[in-house]
């Protein structure tokens, strides 16, 4: 995101304030932690041109001394009581993150599009009536299943960023108080959750679902961390189906090369490509097909599951294969075991059609 912004000191009561720091146009990426966790709370729930402050609560001493200067104004106003820092932004620009920008080059409809359409058109197949996505990020998955027919009567959404569940809370809650109201919905959906919790710990409550989905997760996760929520999903939440995709690495020539005339134009664009070693900084690693299917494999064979590979962007038949790899796990065994009782994750917002009740955002 691009904002212009001043940070200013100011006490309560009074008009005056002294300026600390200011940009015309200053750059950060959305979740890496380059600014204060407010300032990118804020300018994520803002739209471009649009301006806000706040007020924050004084940082040590030292730190707007070394900001500021020890200029007599400032000094006296952090003498006295009442002071804060005042905030002022405006959103400039918001710009696509590297692999949303290498993906567009080459793919229409964008991959992330194709692989919600993907899981869509099994969703559909399934007639499954139970929905858990894990890592459900903002909920564009949860968010497509409200603009299709399926057979599904609960959705779930499970995920580690508070951030992201109050956006996918904000989009679900509008748009299921207005099918509700409607003659004829187009969803046949009774209640809809959003948890935050790992989707590396088990929660009973989503024991047996008939489908699951993680679809670009487990590559955001440590490689250790990606086997135990494989190991984790089919051992104890044994849902009846499983859909996993994950960038395929062997795929990543094909999309840096498709920005080439891009970083031409842009020799800082260029520079910052070619230091990714993966699609996106956050990646943690990205498998080839081998790894994939070996990981899937093996799962499939500890578990009684059966495993089919297939994918979008690209084609299965010719090299590289697909852009993003996908495995679909089948639960062999129909009978359930019982389980433990264990909630380990936090309701963040539910909502219910037959009671009316829902809790806002």
């Amino acid at each position: 995101a691009c904002i212009c912004y001043t940070i200013s000191l100011v006490r309560e009561g009074e008009l005056m304030k002294e300026l600390l720091e200011s940009s015309e146009d200053f750059e950060f990426e959305i979740g890496t932690g380059a600014v204060i966790a407010h300032l990118e709370g804020v300018v994520t729930q803002m739209s471009v041109g649009q301006s806000a402050f706040f007020y924050m609560e004084l940082p040590p001493q030292e730190l707007i001394l070394a900001a500021a200067g020890e200029s007599a104004r400032t000094l006296s106003l952090l003498s006295s009581k009442g002071c804060s820092l005042e905030y002022c932004i405006t959103l400039l620009q918001v710009t696509e993150p590297l692999e949303d920008r290498m993906e567009q080059a080459l793919f229409s409809p964008p991959l992330s599009k194709q692989r919600v359409e993907y899981a869509l058109q099994h969703i559909k197949e399934s007639c499954a009536t139970s929905l858990v996505d894990f890592g459900c990020g903002s909920g564009s998955l949860l968010d497509s299943l409200l603009n299709n027919p399926t057979s599904l009567e609960t959705i779930v959404g499970v995920d580690i960023s508070q951030k992201s569940l109050t956006r996918a809370a904000k989009t679900l809650h509008s748009k299921l108080s207005t099918i509700s109201d409607a003659v004829m919905p187009i969803t046949g959906i009774k209640s809809a959750m959003l948890y935050e919790g790992s989707i590396t710990d088990f929660d009973s409550r989503f024991y047996g679902f008939d489908i699951g989905t993680c679809l670009e997760v487990i590559e955001h996760m440590e490689e250790d961390q990606a086997y135990l929520f494989g190991n984790l999903v089919l051992s104890s939440f044994c849902p009846t189906i499983l859909i996993v995709s994950t960038p395929n690495y062997e795929y990543n020539i094909i999309l840096q090369g498709s920005t080439l005339q891009s970083q031409e134009e842009d020799p800082d664009e260029g520079i910052q490509s070619q230091s990714c070693k993966f699609r996106n900084h956050d990646h943690k690693f990205e498998w080839t097909r081998e790894q994939f299917n070996s990981w899937a494999s093996d799962l499939a064979t500890r578990y009684n599951y059966s495993v089919e590979f297939s994918g979008v962007g690209g084609d299965a038949d010719v090299e590289p294969g697909f852009a993003s790899q996908i495995a679909v796990f089948r639960r062999g065994d129909a009978s359930l075991k019982n389980v433990n009782l264990a909630h380990h994750y936090k309701v963040i917002w539910e909502w219910n059609s037959s009671t009316r009740s829902r809790s806002a955002p």
